[in-house]
């Protein structure tokens, strides 16, 4: 019998397809109530103009999505991309079902079902991506940050949130303590899943620090053009352009 391992692509499917209904509330807490706020800063970062293409790499339940739709226009396309079907399905909803052909002066919308790291899903280049919440369910993230790169056109923007590691002392050890503990074992209780406590608890175990991800994303050849670090460095937005 194979043990699946919290970075297999069907061990976070089928987490997701059974804690959509609760990912919003769960991601409300451990942003301290904070997670509307920093899409609205991430997306406006990325400065998407009306006829941009856009996606959004790991769109769970279209939190990104719905904050980038009002800079688009008829001419404009957005993607979401995720590999469960049921956070696209909130994320439809989020949205709103009567989106997707370009009516009523929004832009095109499509929902894509699938692993963005490790399919080929066609889905061509994009003046923006924007990826939120993703790299810390990947198991190396400069590779996982080179393959969204390829879906960055020159001269496009990648926009990335993300909970980081803080440097001071001060504020690291309640910050693990809380993402390691507390969040975890309330995300659990919320979803009615006993799997998700030792999922969250794992992928929020010791992630880069703001500077080493600005430094990782750097790497992949992306020029890192801005940084920002909200909570004493407990969340941060990196911007990056492909030049």
């Amino acid at each position: 019998m194979n043990t699946r391992t919290p970075f297999d692509p069907s061990y976070l499917r089928d987490l997701f397809n059974r804690s959509a209904r609760y990912y919003d509330p769960v991601n409300s807490l451990t942003s301290l109530g904070q997670v509307a706020r920093w899409r609205k800063e991430t997306v406006a970062l990325t400065a998407p103009q009306p006829a941009d293409r856009v996606l959004d790499a790991f769109a769970g339940t279209g939190g990104l999505a719905e904050r980038v739709l009002p800079y688009l226009g008829p001419q404009g396309e957005l993607v979401l991309a995720d590999l469960s079907p049921a956070m696209l399905h909130e994320a439809r909803t989020r949205l709103g079902k009567g989106r997707g052909s370009g009516g009523g002066g929004g832009p095109r919308v499509t929902y894509v079902v699938g692993d963005i790291l490790r399919q080929d899903l066609d889905l061509g280049e994009f003046d923006v991506v924007l990826l939120g919440w993703g790299l810390r369910y990947v198991p190396d993230v400069e590779e996982a940050v080179a393959r969204i790169r390829g879906f960055v056109r020159a001269g496009g923007r990648l926009g990335v949130l993300e909970f980081t590691r803080p440097r001071l002392r001060s504020w690291a050890v309640p910050a693990q303590l809380y993402f390691r503990h507390v969040v975890p074992r309330v995300g659990s209780w919320l979803a009615g899943d006993p799997e998700l406590h030792q999922y969250l608890r794992v992928s929020s175990a010791a992630f880069a620090d703001a500077e080493s991800l600005a430094r990782i994303i750097g790497r992949t050849g992306l020029t890192v053009a801005g940084r920002r670090s909200h909570l004493g460095g407990l969340v941060t937005i990196v911007l990056a352009a492909e030049v």
